[in-house]
């Protein structure tokens, strides 16, 4: 702290003079005529007299000054500030408080600063006064500090505890220009047929404010057309399928200049949903194996994309169609029975499922699948609804899971996995055909009809010649329930488990 002691103010101009050349060439009175503002301003004599601007303008020896309309507590001191405009690098600091030499002079006071308006305020070092008893007061900071608003804090006045500044001075010399800090704002997307987009940009400037924008496109499969370009805030309009990259360059008033990029990505529009997603539909085929078919809740809705299948076939003395196949039977046998309206599966099974609804070709129970025909029918399906012909699977219950093992024994390369229900195990030649062939059967062992005892039995069960394959990959999977006789298919086909196992499998190369 510099204290500066001195009876008149001619003795104060001339200690001032004396101060070195080359310091008092470093600097200037920053705060000359700045803008300024107070806590209050006594109403006598304002604003002939009494104003704050009073303080800034380089008048000591007259009478015009800054009062304060109340008295201060050191809890509640009145203020007068100065905004420097700009960022400088404050060295000095001269303060001529009271009405005259002797009386008014200021007691207790603190001197802060900040060096932009969000940062906090900080007190200058040497700058906190206590038992003050001079009406002039300097001080030559022992470290510059980077000011842009001071602002002086009066804590106690003496004689009636009124706070009077005939003139406040801020010695500092200019900072080197900072260039703007610019944020072109966060990367954006929209799907058309949305074609327009606001660009929310923003700057700052540490050292001074922002006074030019500029909004340019950079690329894009289009020239847009750019609204408000000279703003922070600007649109883009009529943008097309692609991405965009717009530019924010910001000048301040320093002549600097920085620029910050934002990308803009349109999207092609997205398809409507198919009318029959999420719902049963029948697919004729001209009589030959006229199906139920049900296509996921976002069928349509991605071009392009390839969705699991799942062919199920029925028992017997089941169908999937009404009698003149216009419609879905209102419960149609097999894994379709699960997707039926209302069910929780509709809205979250992610694969395609066809049901053929299998002839009679004797008796009023009699139905044979043709394992060619069937196959067909999967070949077609694969192509008519996009299916993925790596994701494809079969399932079916009694003389349908017969039809799956004829799948099996003829055309295994082209399914991903089996999970035959209620019948006996598979039978190709050479068994090992199957050594790496993910399947999954279910049954009961009180059925009467197709026992699963086939299935399990040590000696010469299905899964024990299976196992001594030498390229037995594991994949074999048998639920056997100790109750049920022949039925139960769908409370298997209910579990969770089994529904996903059904559209996970993936078909191995050859």
């Amino acid at each position: 702290m510099d204290w500066s002691p001195r009876r008149t103010l001619p003795t104060l101009s001339a200690l001032l003079l004396s101060l070195p050349l080359s310091a008092a060439a470093q600097s200037t009175n920053v705060a000359l005529n700045k803008p300024s503002s107070a806590s209050s301003v006594n109403a006598i004599g304002f604003p002939d007299l009494f104003g704050h601007p009073k303080a800034f303008n380089g008048n000591i020896a007259s009478d015009d000054r800054w009062a304060s309309a109340v008295n201060p507590l050191p809890s509640n001191p009145e203020w007068l500030e100065v905004d420097l405009q700009a960022q400088y690098r404050v060295d000095r600091l001269a303060l001529y408080t009271g009405k005259d030499d002797t009386y008014g002079r200021m007691v207790s006071f603190d001197i802060v600063y900040r060096a932009n308006l969000t940062d906090a305020w900080q007190v200058i070092p040497g700058a906190s006064i206590t038992g003050n008893t001079l009406p002039a007061w300097t001080l030559t900071l022992p470290q510059q500090v980077s000011a842009r608003y001071v602002r002086l804090l009066c804590k106690a006045g003496a004689d009636d505890n009124f706070c009077r500044v005939r003139e406040f001075q801020v010695f500092g010399s200019t900072l080197t220009n900072q260039p703007p800090s610019v944020f072109a704002g966060a990367d954006l997307s929209i799907t058309l047929p949305t074609h327009s987009v606001q660009l929310q940009g923003s700057a700052t400037d540490a050292d001074g404010t922002i006074t030019r924008y500029l909004w340019t496109q950079v690329s894009g499969p289009t020239t847009a057309t750019l609204s408000g370009a000279t703003a922070a805030t600007a649109s883009a309009n009529d943008l097309a399928q692609g991405t965009y990259v717009f530019q924010l360059a910001a000048t301040d008033n320093g002549g600097s200049t920085s620029a910050d990029t934002v990308s803009v990505t349109v999207n092609a529009a997205i398809p409507s949903a198919d009318p029959r997603a999420g719902k049963l539909h029948v697919w004729n085929r001209n009589g030959t194996y006229d199906s139920a078919v049900f296509l996921p809740k976002d069928y349509g809705t991605v071009p392009g994309k390839k969705y699991p299948l799942v062919l199920t076939l029925h028992g017997r003395g089941g169908s999937t169609l009404t009698s003149d196949h216009t419609q879905v039977g209102s419960s149609p046998e097999g894994f379709i029975r699960q997707l039926l309206p209302g069910k929780a599966l509709v809205d979250t099974f992610p694969g395609i499922v066809i049901a053929p609804n299998g002839p009679r070709v004797g008796q009023p129970l009699d139905t044979w699948w043709h394992t060619a025909n069937v196959h067909a029918l999967v070949l077609e399906a694969i192509t008519l609804y996009g299916a993925d012909p790596d994701r494809v699977t079969l399932t079916g219950l009694s003389s349908g899971a017969s039809g799956v093992n004829d799948q099996l024994a003829y055309y295994r390369s082209t399914y991903a996995g089996a999970m035959p229900q209620a019948y006996f195990p598979p039978n190709p030649s050479p068994l090992c055909v199957l050594e790496a062939f993910p399947i999954w059967a279910a049954g009961n062992s009180d059925d009467g009809t197709f026992s699963a005892w086939n299935w399990t039995n040590p000696y010469d069960g299905f899964q024990m010649r299976l196992q001594q394959c030498a390229g037995y990959s594991g994949e074999l999977m048998i639920t056997v329930n100790p109750s049920g006789g022949h039925g139960g298919w769908d409370t298997f086909w209910a579990r969770s488990d089994a529904q996903d196992w059904l559209v996970s499998q993936v078909r191995k190369a050859p």
